[in-house]
């Protein structure tokens, strides 16, 4: 007996008892074959049969037999029709295979999945498309590269279009990433606008390869090249880079070639645009390496504890049970490079700072992380002073990307926050803070200008908004900037006046040409006959002209109207481009200031976030692709994203699985 007991084997589990528990439940699941076949009772109670809800045959059914004929006849039953599905997808039933949207479908799976377009040739893959449909020919690497590349090709018009209609101007970000894999230096050049309905559009126009050498005048010159493809050269109003030295040489060529097309406004006082997140990173990282040894010993501390699952869920249980803290909020681990997920794994371990202290009095193997109580002190005043930045980063940093003025009361409160460090009680901070204003307080000089107005033309800010926050950091020399800062805009709001008033009376000249031909016809008969009395002159037009101008000098702008009515509640909730879309007939060339000024994006994120992507793209096994291909994928995945899958692909249709190099038929595409 004991032999028998000690022999029976001891049931284990390996992490894969459920899947087996799950596929032995799927035996028993009755086939989907059911819900269009109808089980038939014989008078031989041991014989069943199954008639086709569609075309009413008759099979069998036995339990021997499977459903494996009944499946086959459905798939090729001719009396099944297609009906929409609840989800409004249309179910396939009378299936005739499309092998356009077929391609369609390939190329929509390699670029939203970064696939290798070896793929399409793996064993796996072939399988899997005979499965779905046995009409699906089997396509070359080269074919699927060349699809993909029509699809950019096709949805590339489709962007440009889009550009040519918005009604503003056009914002831009623009960034260099380097790939490790290939050496290769790429730009990423990023659109932002405001569309027809207001809402804030982004599209990545450039993700190309540079030549070298990377300074400025050949990334201008790309940037310029780049613009006129798309047809948006005279359509540019800011442009948001980083603080690499060669952008100011990119800048200077931009705005010299933009004034002689006329092409930009305030001679350039609203151009350029630096990116604030990355002062703000930069401000972070000197502030972590102040406390670098305290910050290491809790990123040890933590991945010793989560390293073991049991110590981990006895943690977890000591802290649901002796200090009752709600452990659904777990410790984080952070990722050294990006200082948020360092902030976010600081702020767990306040969370569980008395766990931690009662795991070190326990646990000799721990007792190394343990911090004493002076630490625990630097580590709650480091995480007030970051959680700051964190929530003005987590707004630059927006997957919606926010208008421009949410920007001013974050960078504001993010320089109070560095004024109040030096003058507190917390003397550790303050070296360290006197470094973070020198680089702070030269981007506030040259870039406050830019946020300030857009903070301007928010209905819950406007202008006594901005004058308070000018007053808690300058005092009594606050005046001086906030008339500077309303001078510029009355001056731009100026240009958009001139520009609505110039379209003005260019549309109502072509309208009216027909009814001036015959008018002028007869000045000039009656000035040829009067040309001895030294030429006919009418000033009414002039005189009504001047009076018009006289009243328009004397009368209140559209910006004077709209700082007079009084602000919304500050932190009333509203859509700011909505409440611009709908005071349009009210501020007609203001509105189009407000459209323009708040597309400006005040970082690099949108074209930052595209080198993940291009990381992706390019790995140790994709080293190969040309910088063509790699601007497609990498546009194509972000127009989606935009767009949806909804958008008609055109592909060609694959007749041959021939090894077609993928620069047939696409030589256009690499604008």
């Amino acid at each position: 007996m004991t032999m028998a007991s000690s022999n029976t084997p001891i049931p284990v589990d390996d992490g894969f008892n459920k899947y087996e528990s799950s596929l032995k439940r799927q035996k028993s699941t009755t086939s989907k074959v059911w819900d269009e076949m109808t089980k038939l009772e014989c008078e031989n109670k041991n014989e069943l049969k199954a008639q086709c809800n569609h075309c009413k045959t008759i099979f069998s059914a036995k339990s021997s037999s499977g459903t494996s004929h009944l499946r086959r006849h459905l798939n090729s039953c001719l009396k099944k029709t297609t009906q929409p599905s609840p989800e409004g997808v249309p179910s396939i039933k009378n299936y005739k295979f499309n092998a356009d949207e077929c391609c369609k479908a390939i190329s929509t799976f390699l670029v939203c999945g970064k696939h290798s377009f070896r793929t399409v040739e793996e064993p796996g893959f072939r399988y899997m498309m005979r499965i779905v449909s046995p009409n699906f020919k089997n396509i070359s690497k080269h074919t699927a590269a060349r699809d993909v590349l029509m699809y950019y090709a096709k949805e590339r018009d489709r962007v440009k279009e889009e550009l040519a209609k918005a009604p503003g101007l056009i914002c831009l970000t623009s960034d260099n990433w380097n790939s490790e894999h290939t050496n290769d230096e790429y730009i990423c050049i990023t659109a932002h606008w405001v569309d027809k309905d207001w809402k804030l559009q982004k599209r990545i126009i450039r993700f190309r390869a540079l030549f070298p050498p990377y300074d400025g005048l050949n990334i201008g010159d790309e940037l310029v090249l780049c613009l006129s493809q798309w047809g948006i050269d005279k359509k540019i109003f800011s442009i948001t880079l980083d603080n690499a030295s060669y952008n100011d040489v990119m800048v200077s060529c931009l705005k010299n070639r933009f004034r002689a097309n006329r092409a930009i406004l305030c001679d350039g006082a609203f151009f350029q645009v630096r990116c604030c997140a990355h002062i703000l990173n930069l401000i972070v990282k000197a502030g972590l390496e102040l406390a670098d040894d305290v910050v290491c010993k809790i990123r040890n501390g933590i991945r010793y504890i989560r390293k073991s699952g049991i110590r981990r869920k006895r943690f977890y249980d000591v802290a649901d049970k002796s200090f009752h803290l709600n452990v659904t909020k777990k410790l984080r681990q952070d990722v050294c490079v990006r200082w948020n997920s360092t902030y976010l794994m600081l702020e767990s371990s306040l969370y569980y700072k008395d766990v931690l202290d009662y795991w070190g009095q326990r646990d000799k193997d721990y007792q190394m992380f343990a911090l004493s109580n002076e630490e625990w002190s630097t580590v709650a005043i480091l995480c007030k002073f970051l959680k700051v930045f964190y929530d003005v980063t987590c707004v630059f940093s927006g997957s919606n990307y926010p208008t421009a003025n949410l920007y001013f009361r974050g960078v504001w409160k993010v320089h109070k926050v560095l004024l109040n460090t030096v003058k507190g009680p917390h003397s550790f901070l303050t070296p360290m803070v006197k470094q973070m204003q020198e680089k702070f307080n030269k981007y506030w000089a040259e870039y406050s200008l830019i946020l300030s107005c857009a903070a301007i033309l928010d209905p819950h800010y406007k202008l006594n908004y901005v004058q308070y926050c000018f007053n808690t950091i300058y005092g009594i020399h606050a005046l001086g900037f906030v008339e500077t800062i309303l001078s510029n805009l009355r001056l731009l709001f100026d240009e958009y006046v001139k520009k609505s008033k110039s379209t003005s009376s260019y549309l109502a000249g072509s309208s009216n040409v027909s009814d001036k031909i015959p008018v002028d016809f007869g000045l000039d008969e009656h000035n040829h006959s009067s040309a001895d009395f030294g030429g006919y002159f009418d000033e009414s037009d002039d005189y009504k002209r001047y009076l018009n101008e006289s009243s328009t000098r004397s009368e209140k702008s559209q910006l004077d109207i709209y700082l007079e009515e009084p602000e919304l509640e500050l932190n009333s909730q509203i859509d700011v481009l909505d409440y611009w879309s709908k005071s349009s007939v009210q501020y007609n060339e203001l509105s189009l200031l407000a459209r323009d000024l708040l597309a400006i994006p005040i970082s690099t994120v949108a074209s930052k976030s595209a080198f993940s992507m291009g990381k992706k793209v390019i790995t140790p096994l994709r080293s190969s692709l040309k910088p063509k291909t790699v601007q497609a994928v990498v546009c194509l995945d972000d127009w989606m994203r935009a767009k949806g899958f909804s958008a008609e692909i055109g592909c060609k249709k694959d007749d041959e699985d021939d090894d077609d190099d993928e620069d047939d038929d696409v030589s256009s595409v690499a604008f």
